[in-house]
């Protein structure tokens, strides 16, 4: 991926790509079409995916919330559902394919409402929860 703007696309599988330009930000079907063009049986295909948003929403007390901080609760709400139906739309058309694992982060990754934009602490906070969920 590529932020527009900044960065050239970024040509992957056949397209080309920039922040933004997928309906999806898991694309399943992709990956089982091109394991499925290079002669694999979908039985005989492995999906491992790694999900941008918890498995869970928290709970919250949207009383205490601000404008603000009801887009940020949107977004989030927005990228749960957005990645759980790519996933079970995938698990759906392709049910002889092998969903092996599915690892989602244990909380919010950090965001920005400005493109390249997170601190440093940010940042570190993402790596963090990375590396203490692997």
């Amino acid at each position: 991926m590529s932020f527009a703007g900044f960065f050239p696309p970024a040509e992957v599988l056949g397209s080309s790509f920039f922040d933004g330009s997928a309906v999806w930000d898991i694309d399943i079907f992709s990956a089982i079409n091109a394991c499925k063009d290079l002669g694999f049986e979908e039985a005989d295909i492995d999906v491992d995916v790694i999900m941008t948003s918890s498995a869970n929403l928290k709970e919250v007390q949207a009383e205490d919330y601000k404008s603000i901080s009801m887009l940020f609760r949107y977004l989030e709400i927005s990228s749960f559902y957005n990645s759980m139906d790519g996933l079970l739309r995938a698990k759906f058309a392709y049910q002889k394919a092998n969903f092996r694992y599915v690892v989602t982060p244990t909380g919010s990754i950090p965001s920005s409402l400005y493109p390249l934009n997170l601190s440093e602490k940010q940042v570190n906070k993402a790596f963090a929860m990375g590396l203490k969920d692997a």
